[in-house]
């Protein structure tokens, strides 16, 4: 089925649902993007599996499930999902649909995937989330309390970026990091990250 597609179409087609996308966005609002992982977990977990099996058909680099490794780990933190959400939505940070999906590096499906937008608006007016970046923060279940992984990345609601979103190609993990730690107040992680730097 997806094979008789050629790149062309497959390219415009991203473009196109992408745009899409952000049409809906700026006129549904922002009450299905700010504490609505309910809604977005079930959602993406049926929906991306099929994005990916189409953009591998087309071309092996790009994905939309992936594996995180441990050098995206912030913290492991004695607290449910529900209290880090619930920070990460003080520090500015939203659910992302748009996100690929994810285990980690033992075996674990991600419980969710929120962003920070960061740079310039595209234009005067333009909304935060066309911002150029993202910090992209996942967590994971542990027996006792949550995993934070984060990297920093292109947006993936740039129509002009999501090929460069979905093939990982401006991943920054050790800036996410970094960001995310800074961002959920977790001092002793921002400290070490920054004193790893001044060593070297």
């Amino acid at each position: 089925m997806f094979e008789t597609l050629s790149d062309d179409v497959v390219y415009w087609a991203g473009v196109a649902i992408v745009s899409l996308l952000v049409i809906g966005r700026l006129y549904i609002g922002e009450h299905y993007f700010d504490d609505q992982s309910r809604f977005w977990a079930p959602v993406r977990r049926a929906v991306i599996p099929l994005l990916h099996r189409l953009f591998q058909q087309k071309d092996d680099n790009l994905y939309a499930e992936t594996e995180v490794t441990e050098d995206e780990l912030v913290d492991v933190v004695d607290r449910r999902p529900e209290a880090v959400l619930e920070d990460l939505a003080a520090a500015g940070y939203e659910p992302n649909p748009l996100a690929s999906l994810a285990t980690d590096w033992t075996g674990k499906t991600e419980i969710t995937s929120w962003a920070h937008y960061e740079g310039p608006r595209p234009f005067h007016g333009a909304p935060h989330f066309l911002k150029p970046r993202q910090v992209h923060v996942r967590l994971f279940p542990r027996e006792e309390g949550t995993a934070i992984t984060a990297h920093e990345e292109a947006n993936p609601w740039r129509p002009d970026q999501w090929q460069d979103h979905y093939r990982g190609e401006t991943l920054d993990v050790e800036h996410g990091v970094a960001v995310a730690a800074f961002d959920l107040g977790l001092d002793h992680i921002f400290d070490e990250h920054a004193n790893a730097h001044t060593e070297v």
